[in-house]
């Protein structure tokens, strides 16, 4: 992700004074680290080795620059503030990191944090020595109002400046967040000119994240955006909006353009009038548009996606969360005037790609309903998005989590790969195998996409062609196939080693459907690969193929 929020804190200081640098952490490649203790169970969820077309994560990684990078950059930047963003609560241990090694070098130095997590549970940060200052919500005008005031009183004043906390006489002191940027087109662009803007891309473009609107007036109960840029939906000029683009076009060389907004359609109308000017300044589909934080379905019709694919989009991300009309009520979701089929019928019609995001692992969801939503989308023109909940504090769902018991006692445990929650209805090893299942399935969709498997098969269909496709008969380790059925660690051989991609993916999915259980793919020491059975949820499997053998699978376009 850009840090487009970095960005524009840099530019509300620079113009009320200050020098400003961003350090991104994230400009370096990824490298292997050791999984820690609190997410060692993952190891039979993920096998690292895995090269099968449905595998999962593929090994445990620190993104960025290493710790020994960073501090020597601290140094090096001879700043009196640093401002660290911390955005998601599974890695707030990461920022704290950094926090500590400020300290630890020149303990005289200011550390202020800010981002979603401060935002949702500003205290849990401050309760850690390493940090002076919280700022809640929207930054640009109370982080420069902090440093100010630090620089004339210290911290005397502080009770004036809404959405601040700091420690006073060794107590935690939190002034509640109450104000929200009335007119963001009086904020300074981003300073996007700090940025390594050839580490961000789209289709090998220089892209850069926009932002036209803040606010969302929804009340999803999993939902933080909220609690960070309040319930007020506030939406910048058009013709601003424009300019900043032209600017990015003209300075930057950006093509590219990502708008992420928490709720870019909320205002369908306006939505309308920004891309009927973009088609007016830049023509027909010349730019490259892109809403990857997701649109709301119940503010589409004809006419807006009409424009949208006029004006440079190309797939469009959906939030769906569930075909269970009662699961979208629990989570308080907006009641659309339209059904979510209708949408998609539309969205065939202009040409656009639809991603549908399907919330998997939500308390109260039962293993029926997520196995319904994948078979309801399977037989939809969409690409699956499979998305596992994970507890947000400050959410009406966190809360809800922590008095049943189910939140893992470990922060890190609650990103979504993680898989934290486990109800009396569904286990980590049932979302595994849906969140594996969806990509199955998306697997299967590729293929009608390119033509290999024809558009309106079903899984029994399929189950044929497969043992049609099939020219050899694959060994079997264990001779008695009731007893491979149970063997956990079953491996079949290929017959030859020298198998091309074809019979690879053909292989894996006869032995889905037969088997009921997922295999990865392992490459022997000897050469040639070899298919493992991996952990999988047989309630899971049985649930959907004892439902979904004669539903269609429509393609993703």
């Amino acid at each position: 992700m850009q840090p487009i929020g970095l960005a524009y804190l840099a530019s509300s200081l620079h113009s009320n004074g200050f020098e400003v640098e961003i350090l991104d952490c994230q400009t370096e490649r990824k490298r292997s680290i050791p999984i820690p203790p609190e997410l060692s169970y993952l190891r039979e969820f993920y096998p690292f080795q895995d090269k099968s077309p449905f595998r999962l994560y593929t090994g445990f990684y620190h993104f960025g620059l290493d710790w020994k990078e960073i501090k020597r950059r601290i140094l090096d930047s001879r700043a009196d503030v640093f401002g660290i963003s911390c955005s998601f609560t599974p890695y707030y241990g990461e920022a704290l990191e950094i926090a500590r090694m400020i300290k630890e070098w020149d303990g005289r130095r200011i550390i202020v944090m800010g981002g979603a997590h401060v935002s949702c549970d500003p205290e849990s940060i401050l309760k850690r020595p390493f940090v002076d200052y919280v700022v809640l919500g929207e930054g640009e005008v109370r982080f420069p109002l902090l440093l100010k005031q630090i620089m004339r009183e210290g911290v005397g004043r502080l009770g004036e400046i809404d959405g601040i906390g700091c420690r006073l006489n060794g107590e935690i002191r939190i002034n509640p967040l109450q104000s929200f940027i009335r007119n963001l087109d009086e904020l300074p662009y981003p300073a996007r000119e700090l940025l390594d803007l050839d580490r961000y891309q789209i289709e090998k473009k220089r892209s850069t994240m926009m932002i036209t609107s803040r606010g969302c007036p929804h009340g999803c109960t999993y939902c933080s955006a909220r609690l960070v840029m309040g319930t007020a939906f506030r939406a910048r000029d058009p013709e601003a909006i424009l300019e900043e683009m032209t600017d990015c076009q003209k300075r930057f060389g950006i093509k590219a353009f990502d708008i992420e907004d928490d709720n870019f359609t909320f205002h369908q109308e306006r939505a309308k009038r920004l891309m009927k000017r973009m088609i007016e300044t830049y023509g027909e589909e010349t730019l490259t548009l892109t809403a990857m934080n997701g649109v709301s379905f119940a503010s589409l019709d004809l006419d807006l996606l009409q424009l949208m694919k006029k004006a440079g989009f190309k797939t469009i991300n959906l939030s769906f969360v569930s075909s269970d009309p009662s699961t979208k009520e629990n989570m308080k979701r907006p009641i659309p005037p339209t059904d979510f089929d209708h949408i998609l019928r539309v969205a065939e019609r202009v040409g656009l790609d639809i991603v549908a995001y399907a919330i998997l692992g939500l308390p109260g969801q039962t293993i029926q309903e997520m196995v319904d939503t994948l078979i309801y989308l399977m037989g939809r023109r969409v690409l699956i998005g499979p998305s596992i909940y994970y507890p947000t504090p400050g959410t009406s769902l966190f809360e809800e989590c922590g008095r049943d018991c189910l939140l893992p006692p470990h922060p890190s445990q609650w990103r979504s790969s993680a898989i934290p929650i486990e109800t009396k209805e569904f286990s980590r090893i049932d979302l595994l195998t849906l969140f594996r299942l969806a990509r199955a399935i998306n697997f299967v969709k590729g293929k009608i996409d390119e033509g290999e498997l024809s558009e309106g098969v079903t899984w029994r269909e399929l189950l044929q062609i497969l043992k049609e496709k099939v020219e050899d008969e694959i060994e079997v380790k264990v001779n008695d196939r009731d007893e491979a059925r149970r063997h956990t660690s079953l491996a079949i051989r290929f017959a030859s080693k020298n198998r091309d991609d074809t019979r690879t993916w053909v292989d894996l999915l006869l032995l889905l459907i037969r088997e009921r259980s997922f295999y990865s793919l392992r490459k022997g020491s000897a050469g040639g690969f070899s298919l493992m059975k991996e952990v999988s949820s047989g309630k899971v499997l049985d649930s959907f193929f004892d439902k979904a053998l004669e539903a269609l699978i429509l393609g993703s376009r």
